[in-house]
């Protein structure tokens, strides 16, 4: 009762909200409120298409400290529009096949998509890229159809994040060629 508690919690350090992000090249299109415009030419407060039929607002867009490998997509891939680039490290939606989740899609990195339909990695960095931040997790429009993932860097997401592995073992199931014999082998 007569304890000094003064100085009781002087040492506590505030914990830093998780960045919600998704980094883009700057000629991605996004569906805005406004209609479909490159990622160059937004601003924070611009408003951008989300998976659950809303907009989303974009609160900050910085200039990433580095460059980035990319990987390309044709045009007509993941219900594109037209060629697009994207980081490695990037997120996108994909349906998963039957039974391989709850959730109505997965968030898988885009370099696991290398070879399939087409998707390869581009022999340049990423040396105009601009990363947008939300304030909840949000699947965004672009490109017409493709929906990016911009989550938090680590904890839990609502989409599933799948690994490099487990992205490439879902798209050899969703192709029938997961669980078949071994012909070499037998």
């Amino acid at each position: 009762m007569f304890l000094n508690h003064d100085a009781a919690f002087a040492d506590i350090t505030p914990i830093a909200a998780a960045r919600i992000s998704a980094t883009l090249t700057a000629h991605t299109m996004l569906e805005t409120d406004a209609g479909w415009r490159t990622v160059d030419a937004l601003k924070a407060g611009d408003a951008v298409a989300t998976l659950d039929g809303g907009f989303a607002e974009i609160t900050a867009i910085t200039k990433p400290d580095h460059g980035a490998p990319l990987v390309h997509i044709p045009g007509g891939v993941l219900s594109t529009c037209s060629d697009v680039s994207l980081p490695a490290d990037a997120h996108i939606a994909l349906h998963a096949p039957a039974g391989w989740s709850d959730a109505p899609v997965v968030s898988a990195p885009v370099k696991a998509l290398s070879g399939w339909r087409g998707v390869r990695p581009s022999l340049f960095h990423g040396p105009d890229l601009a990363e947008l931040h939300f304030a909840d997790e949000e699947m965004i429009y672009a490109q017409s159809g493709l929906l990016i993932h911009a989550a938090p860097s680590t904890g839990d997401t609502f989409f599933p994040r799948l690994d490099y592995g487990n992205a490439r073992a879902m798209l050899a199931a969703s192709a029938g060629k997961f669980g078949q014999p071994d012909t070499v082998a037998a």
